[in-house]
């Protein structure tokens, strides 16, 4: 009799101490991952150094000119998007596909485009900032081809399957997989 008192006991203090099994709040963890909108998650800053000169032919003189353009680039994925195929809570499980990456802010601010040296001789004028300007959107069309080139979209991609992975374990899913539309 004493054994059977102990044993239902020790089976009282296990089944005490033992941790909860986490329930899930599907519904909550969806909802609360489409209204972040979107999800940055590669950042990057560029800088473009351009050169320029401008001695034309009925001019006397020439004009030269060295300007530094930086721009700050986000990609990431548009979270409203996600697509969750299939969601079992009593496995534990969920299927999702995000979208393709895609820039989400691409910044050159003014004030980070800097002259870096010009050189204007004595008969002509100083360039214009209409001038200036041309000068940043061709940097910008420079930046844009080497987003293709360094592919961001691959880096981004990953770390954003990274963080969902991470915010669904954290709700409580043990299988999660995550796969993605291509552009």
């Amino acid at each position: 009799m004493k054994s059977i008192a102990i044993c239902i006991f020790i089976s009282f203090v296990i089944w005490g101490c033992s941790t909860p099994e986490k329930e899930l709040n599907t519904g909550k963890v969806i909802e609360s991952l489409k209204s972040m909108s979107k999800l940055g998650s590669t950042e990057y800053t560029f800088t473009k150094i351009l050169a320029g000169e401008d001695n034309q032919w009925y001019s006397i003189g020439s004009r030269k000119v060295i300007i530094e353009c930086k721009a700050h680039v986000v990609a990431g994925i548009d979270a409203s998007q996600i697509q969750f195929t299939e969601v079992n809570t009593k496995e534990k499980s969920i299927k999702l596909t995000i979208p393709a990456v895609e820039i989400i802010t691409f910044d050159m601010p003014p004030e980070e485009l800097k002259p870096i040296s010009v050189d204007v001789d004595v008969l002509r004028s100083s360039f214009t900032s209409v001038e200036i300007n041309e000068y940043q959107k061709i940097a910008e069309k420079k930046i844009r081809e080497q987003l293709k080139e360094i592919n961001i979209n691959s880096e981004s991609e990953k770390n954003a399957i990274l963080f969902l992975d991470r915010v669904l374990r954290s709700a409580g899913f043990l299988s999660i997989v995550i796969s993605t539309t291509k552009s």
